[in-house]
């Protein structure tokens, strides 16, 4: 098979294996593998998918890291890894999957609170963990109410959340984030989700529900001195829904 027709992501495993100085044997046998073939398959060729299974990421992580003359970083080992790779995925990362997330409130569109009642939002610790390419610290989990996400997340549903700022993160354009707005000079709090849309040097807030009542755009722009009416606080990584 013609080299080009390997997946990027194989590629970019051998790179790594590469750079660490490590055999495919040693890796495989630092990841608690008896035989080299256990992991092969994900260094060859043949391997067309367009990421590594997260389980098998979350045990090279450890491996790997800080491995070569120009260290191997988390980033690195991660970017092999589905964008859906979480803690929940990668029980074999010990330093990060025993950190439980707290639920942080509500989004609900068309709710308005008292910002006191922002400020002391009861948290809820849960059993779930973060996602392993942000800082365990700048994440939460938020409870969908109503039906102003509908189209990606149900009533009920949590989001797993990343405050930007915290996180060293851009706002980009086709990210779904977390919004706030405020009325009666502050005193009065909206937290709803929408998609970040950029255009013309303004960010457009678009909804991701079916529901006639939460149609209408928001208008956000980050250098207008008025914006903080609006105010941009996290980026939504993924949808939990529990069934119980």
């Amino acid at each position: 098979m013609d080299m080009d027709e390997q997946s990027a992501v194989s590629r970019q495993l051998v790179d790594l294996k590469d750079r660490s100085g490590l055999s495919i044997r040693a890796i495989a046998r630092a990841m608690g593998y008896q035989n080299a073939s256990s992991i092969q398959r994900y260094f060859s060729a043949d391997y067309l998918k367009p990421a590594l299974p997260s389980d098998f990421v979350a045990k090279l992580l450890p491996v790997l890291l800080g491995k070569g003359e120009q260290p191997i970083t988390r980033e690195d080992i991660l970017a092999l890894a589905p964008d859906s790779i979480t803690d929940l995925d990668a029980s074999s990362a010990p330093s990060r999957a025993a950190t439980p997330l707290e639920i942080k409130g509500q989004v609900a569109a068309g709710l308005w609170m008292e910002s006191g009642l922002f400020e002391t939002d009861a948290t809820k610790k849960t059993s779930f963990a973060g996602d392993l390419r942000f800082p365990s610290e700048s994440q939460y989990l938020l409870q969908i109410n109503g039906e102003s996400l509908n189209r990606i997340a149900w009533s009920g549903d949590l989001i797993l959340c990343v405050d930007y700022l915290e996180a060293g993160i851009e706002i980009k354009s086709g990210d779904l984030a977390v919004v706030e707005r405020t009325r009666d000079g502050g005193h009065t709090i909206e937290r709803t989700a929408k998609r970040i849309i950029r255009r013309n040097g303004q960010i457009e807030l678009q909804p991701e529900s079916n529901d006639p009542r939460f149609q209408e755009p928001v208008i956000f722009n980050e250098h207008d001195e008025e914006a903080t009416e609006v105010r941009i606080i996290a980026k939504v990584l993924s949808v939990i829904r529990q069934v119980v």
